[in-house]
C-alpha cells in the first residue's frame, strides 16, 4: 500500500541563463534538469518520508534516466514508469521575466510522456494507494494523456481512493474539453491544491464556488498566492499562513513541492495547520535553486529552516462554509 501515487508527465527543464533571455534569440540555456510537475511533488513527498510511486512515460535516452536516477534516490518507486522507444523523454524550455513571469515551450505531446494511454492506467495500482495525485498539467499535455488520467481518477472514485488535484493551469496547454475534466476533478477531489489566480480561470465566482465545494462534501482547499500567504479552508476550520523568506532563483516547481510536503505529512497523521506551515518552508526552498527539482528538502532541514522562522504561524481567517 503506497502513501501517495501520480500519474502524469516526466520532463527535463532547460532554462535561460538569465532573465528577460528570449527563447527566440541565441543565448546559454541551463540543464537538463529533471522535471514534470507530477514528478516534483511525488519528489518531494518521497523526500518527506511518503511511501510512493509514479506511472509514467519516458523514452530510452539520458534525460528519462537522469529522471529515473534522481526519483529512485529520493525514495520514489519508479517500477511503474515505462520506457518507449516510439518517442523520446519530453522537454520544456523555460525563461524567466524581471517582473516574475515565465514562459514555457513543451515539447510533450509528440514526446514519449504524451503515449500514456487509458491502457497504462492498472486498476490494481490505482486501487493501492491512500491518495492519488493529479496535476492539472498532465490533464493537456496530449488527447491520450487526458484520457489516461481521467481512467485513473475514475478508477480512484470506484475504489474510494482519496483524490488531490492542483489544477496547475498552463495556459499554452489548454485545448479541447479540458475545462470539463478540471471540473469532473474538482468534483471529486477530497484535497484542492489551487493558486488564487486559477481559480478565475475556473470558476466565474471563485469565492461562492469554494463555499458550494464545501457544502457539497467535506474536504480540505488549499489557495496558494504566491509570495503572499496560503489560504486553507475546510468544514471545521479557515487560516492564513504567511510566505517563508526566500531569494528566489527559479520558481518552477515551488508550488509542486508544497503539495508534495502537504500529502506527505497529512499521511503521516500531522494537523493541517503544520503540514501547511511545512508546505510552505519546502516552497521557499524550492525556489532558491535553479531546476524545479533541486531545491526539494527533506524534514530534518526544513525543520531547521522552520525553527529559524519561528515568527510564521497559522492565523484564524473567515470561514468560507458555514
Amino acid at each position: 500500500m503506497y502513501d501517495i501515487i501520480t500519474v502524469g508527465e516526466i520532463l527535463v527543464d532547460i532554462l535561460t541563463e538569465k532573465p528577460d533571455q528570449k527563447l527566440s534569440d541565441p543565448g546559454i540555456l541551463l540543464g537538463p534538469f529533471p522535471s514534470g510537475a507530477p514528478a516534483i511533488a511525488i519528489d518531494q513527498a518521497a523526500k518527506m518520508g511518503a511511501k510512493t510511486a509514479i506511472l509514467a512515460k519516458i523514452g530510452i535516452d539520458d534525460f528519462g534516466m537522469l529522471n529515473k536516477e534522481r526519483l529512485l534516490r529520493d525514495g520514489v518507486d519508479i517500477s511503474h514508469i515505462i520506457e518507449t522507444e516510439k518517442n523520446v523523454t519530453g522537454t520544456a524550455f523555460v525563461t524567466y521575466f524581471s517582473n516574475g513571469d515565465r514562459k514555457f515551450i513543451f515539447h510533450f505531446t509528440y514526446a514519449a510522456c504524451g503515449e500514456l494511454c487509458p491502457e497504462d492506467i492498472k486498476e490494481e495500482f490505482i486501487k493501492n494507494t491512500k491518495f492519488i495525485h493529479i496535476m492539472g498539467c498532465s490533464i493537456t499535455g496530449s488527447p491520450s494523456m487526458g484520457k489516461a488520467i481521467m481512467q485513473a481518477v475514475r478508477l480512484a472514485k470506484k475504489h474510494n481512493v482519496k483524490i488531490s488535484f492542483d489544477p496547475n493551469i498552463r495556459p499554452e496547454l489548454l485545448t479541447g474539453d479540458i475545462m470539463d475534466f478540471y471540473k469532473e476533478i474538482i468534483n471529486d477531489a477530497s484535497i484542492l491544491l489551487t493558486g488564487k489566480t486559477e481559480l478565475a480561470c475556473i470558476f466565474d465566482k471563485p469565492d461562492s464556488a469554494l463555499t458550494d465545494l464545501l457544502k457539497q462534501k467535506d474536504r480540505i482547499i488549499v489557495v496558494k498566492d504566491g509570495a503572499k500567504s496560503t489560504y486553507v479552508y475546510s468544514r471545521r476550520e479557515a487560516f492564513r499562513v504567511a510566505p517563508f523568506p526566500a531569494n528566489s532563483v527559479d520558481a518552477t516547481g515551488a508550488g509542486d513541492s508544497f503539495d508534495g510536503t502537504f500529502l506527505a505529512l497529512l499521511c503521516q497523521g500531522i494537523d493541517l495547520r503544520t503540514a501547511t506551515i511545512y508546505g510552505n518552508a519546502a516552497g521557499a526552498r524550492a525556489v532558491e535553486k535553479r531546476g524545479p527539482m533541486e531545491g526539494n528538502s527533506g524534514r530534518t532541514e526544513l525543520d531547521v529552516f522552520i525553527k529559524e522562522n519561528s515568527s510564521i504561524v497559522a492565523e484564524e481567517i473567515d470561514m468560507l462554509y458555514k
